[in-house]
């Protein structure tokens, strides 16, 4: 069976935080809340002060894992690995759209989150977007394959 997009976004829509390794004068790693859309790209919203978005604004080559980590050891696995390009929105009607599907997928009832707010710079984070190159399912429920031969879908 080969991985599909439904299969990435039915694992996606389960899952609410994501850690997101980068890469500067050293490799760090952060866990934010995600969102995404139907083109597999995942957006979140942190400072553009944090490390992991310095190092993003120095090196955009992103990596991330999302698992639950409650799984329980002796049951079959589930978790996405994602590498891909990582980039600070600065279209306007892009910001607003990412902020929105950010807002109503982690049902943040915040209403002081808003544009308006952050061009005030009353909210200092800044919304982030994730391109995938490559995605890695290891699902053993839909896939019976040994570790390490997950399906791999390639999207450069």
């Amino acid at each position: 069976m080969n991985l599909e997009k439904k299969h990435v976004l039915d694992f996606l829509k389960d899952h609410k935080l994501m850690a997101i390794a980068t890469h500067g004068d050293f490799p760090w790693i952060a866990t934010v809340y995600y969102t995404f859309d139907d083109n597999l790209s995942l957006y979140f919203l942190s400072n553009p002060n944090t490390l992991h978005c310095q190092h993003i604004h120095k090196n955009n080559k992103v990596a991330v894992s999302i698992a639950d980590s409650r799984q329980n050891i002796n049951q079959l696995k589930k978790g996405l690995q994602i590498s891909g390009i990582a980039e600070q929105i600065s279209d306007i009607e892009k910001i607003k759209h990412a902020l929105k599907i950010w807002k109503d997928f982690l049902k943040v009832e915040d209403r002081e989150l808003s544009y308006e707010n952050m061009i005030k710079k009353v909210i200092t984070s800044r919304i982030y977007k994730i391109t995938p190159k490559r995605i890695k399912l290891f699902n053993q429920e839909l896939f019976n394959v040994e570790d390490g031969e997950e399906p791999v879908m390639e999207l450069y």
